[in-house]
C-alpha cells in the first residue's frame, strides 16, 4: 500500500507533463517561435526573419524591400484571402524564403531541401509547409504559392484545377483589406490563340482532369483556361460562392461540374459558349 501511494503522485506529474508539453507543441505561437529559431539555425547571418501571422519569412533582401513584401505582400494578401474565401485559417506555421536574386534562390534551394530542377520563380513546398522564392522576378508568384499555402487548410481535397485557376488567378491582382482582385495577366495571349485555332478544352473535360493529366501535354494551356474561369466567376461576382459551395459540397461534386452549373445557372454547353465570348473581349496589357 505505502508503495502504491508513493509511485502514484509520480504517475500524475508524468501525465501532467506530458499534457503540458503536447499542449506547448500545439500552441500555434510556440510553434512560430521554433520555426523561427530553426530557420535562424539553418541559415546563419545575413538574412532577416520576421513573422506575420502564421508565416515565418526570412529573407536576403535590402530590409526595406523585405519590410515592404512582409506587410505589402504577406500580411495584405494573407488578409484579403481568408476574408475572401476561407473559413479555417492555418494552425501552423508557414515558411517563406525570400531570396533576392536566382544565384542565392538555387544555391539555397539546393543546400536546405536539396531541390534542384526547380521554376524559375519558386515554388511551394505542401508537405512541409515551406515556399522557396526567387523574389528577383517579382511578387506575383509569391501570390501564387500563398494562395495554395492558405487553402490547403480550409479546402484540403481541392481539385487540381481549381486549385491552380485559384492561385494564378492572383498572380496579377489588386488587394483591398477584405478583397482580392485578378486582373488579366500573360496567360491571356496563349488562351486567346487556343481559341482562334480551335485547340480549347471543353470546361467540362477540364473540370474532370486529374493532376497527372492537368499537368501532362497542354499543362500551359490547362492554367490558362483554369485562371481565366475563375477569373469569370469573379467577374460575374460568383467566385466566393462557388468556392465556398464546392468546399462545402465536395464529397457529392468532386470535379465540381454541378457547382458550376448551380452557382451560374447555365448548363455546360452555354456556359462555355459565354465564357469563350467573354475571354476574346480581354486585353493585356489592358487598353
Amino acid at each position: 500500500m505505502t508503495a502504491h501511494n508513493t509511485w502514484l503522485p509520480a504517475l500524475a506529474a508524468a501525465a501532467l507533463f506530458g499534457a503540458t508539453a503536447h499542449a506547448a507543441e500545439a500552441d500555434p505561437d510556440r510553434q512560430v517561435a521554433s520555426r523561427v529559431a530553426e530557420v535562424r539555425k539553418l541559415l546563419g547571418p545575413g538574412f532577416i526573419i520576421e513573422r506575420s501571422a502564421m508565416f515565418v519569412v526570412a529573407g536576403n533582401l535590402a530590409p526595406a524591400r523585405f519590410r515592404r513584401i512582409l506587410r505589402g505582400t504577406v500580411g495584405r494578401c494573407s488578409q484579403a484571402l481568408w476574408a475572401s474565401y476561407c473559413q479555417k485559417k492555418p494552425d501552423y506555421p508557414i515558411t517563406i524564403y525570400l531570396f533576392k536574386d536566382d544565384a542565392t534562390y538555387r544555391e539555397y534551394a539546393r543546400k536546405l531541401f536539396g531541390d534542384k530542377e526547380v521554376s524559375h520563380f519558386g515554388y511551394y513546398r505542401p508537405w512541409d509547409q515551406t515556399l522557396v522564392m526567387n523574389i528577383g522576378t517579382g511578387t506575383g508568384t509569391l501570390v501564387h504559392e500563398m494562395t495554395h499555402a492558405l487553402v490547403k487548410p480550409d479546402f484540403p481535397d481541392i481539385p487540381t484545377w481549381f486549385d491552380e485557376g485559384l492561385a494564378s488567378l492572383h498572380e496579377q491582382c489588386q488587394v483591398a483589406p477584405t478583397k482580392i482582385t485578378g486582373l488579366t495577366n500573360w496567360r491571356l495571349a496563349g488562351l486567346q490563340k487556343a481559341i482562334r485555332e480551335g485547340r480549347l478544352v471543353p470546361l467540362a473535360t477540364l473540370v474532370a482532369m486529374t493532376t497527372a493529366e492537368f499537368r501532362g501535354p497542354g499543362e500551359g494551356l490547362h492554367y490558362a483556361e483554369a485562371r481565366y474561369l475563375a477569373m469569370y466567376l469573379q467577374k460575374q461576382g460568383k467566385l466566393r460562392d462557388f468556392y465556398r459551395k464546392f468546399r462545402d459540397n465536395f464529397k457529392k461534386d468532386r470535379t465540381g461540374a454541378h457547382t458550376l452549373e448551380a452557382v451560374t445557372g447555365k448548363p455546360a454547353a452555354a456556359l462555355q459558349a459565354e465564357w469563350v465570348a467573354w475571354v476574346e473581349t480581354l486585353r493585356y496589357p489592358p487598353r
